[in-house]
């Protein structure tokens, strides 16, 4: 019987709460952390796409905006880059600041969603 907390294996998506900065305003980009990536996104990609990411390649996925629950809007452009030359990563989607006019200090939710293979969005306020 093995009774260990430690596991590689994440249950269901964790999801990030999160407040828009004033860098992702401007750049129009997400910040996704190192620690969460690593703890709740990486686990569930293929070796290869996080080797590929890693060393600066983009890594494309649809992005789900599940803001409003019975109207969401699929953004098929997005993709996750590393940010040189800090540890953390990118989700690229400009049309999502755009059509969401998303500015600083907005509160979001960004999960990983296993189940369709994408990230999920959620404007908080």
């Amino acid at each position: 019987m093995n009774t260990t907390t430690h596991s590689t294996h994440v249950q269901g998506p964790r999801k990030i709460r999160k407040t828009i900065t004033q860098f992702e305003q401007l750049t129009r980009l997400l910040v996704l952390p190192f620690a969460f990536a690593l703890a709740h996104v990486f686990p569930h990609w293929m070796e290869g796409m996080v080797q590929l990411v890693e060393e600066g390649n983009m890594h494309r996925f649809e992005l789900l905006d599940v803001t409003e629950e019975n109207n969401s809007k699929n953004y098929e452009g997005a993709y996750v880059v590393k940010m040189k030359p800090c540890k953390d990563y990118a989700i690229v989607c400009a049309d999502l600041f755009k059509n969401r006019g998303l500015s600083y200090g907005d509160e979001i939710e960004l999960c990983w969603d296993t189940n369709s293979l994408n990230f999920k969005f959620k404007l908080i306020n």
